[in-house]
């Protein structure tokens, strides 16, 4: 890295998650709970009466086969919710990633896939960043 880049603080970062990380990172919010449901990712564009298109996010959770209350209990305890709308479980699960701060810029379909462009403030980064 040059030594200029010590002298400027950026002011946004940016993310590119593709929809199988997102999987992945839900399944290790989930924990012990991953086993008793079906994960599906998706996401669904919302257009706004400003005219900006909105991305929001979903995680659809669907109960396996013998679903008992204790494993409803369990479910809870991560913050999902099986009887939710999908966006608050896709809302609660970039949350957890990104905290309350950051805004999906954009979703993009290509090849391999689609994924999200994620930005944040850097002074949020910085602070949510676990030391190496």
């Amino acid at each position: 890295m040059s030594r200029y880049l010590d002298r400027i603080e950026p002011e946004d970062v940016r993310f590119l998650m593709d929809l199988s990380e997102f999987k992945t990172i839900v399944l290790d919010i989930l924990g012990e709970a991953r086993d008793l449901v079906n994960i599906q990712i998706n996401y669904d564009l919302l257009d706004e009466p400003e005219g900006d298109t909105l991305v929001r996010p979903m995680v659809q959770l669907n109960e396996i086969s013998k679903f008992t209350e204790e494993d409803r209990h369990t479910l809870l305890q991560t913050g999902f919710s099986i009887d939710g709308e999908p966006f608050d479980n896709g809302d609660y699960a970039m949350e957890q990633i990104f905290g309350a701060e950051y805004s999906i810029l954009a979703v993009t379909e290509d090849e391999d896939g689609a994924f999200f462009t994620i930005e944040m403030p850097y002074r949020n980064f910085e602070k949510q960043k676990s030391p190496v």
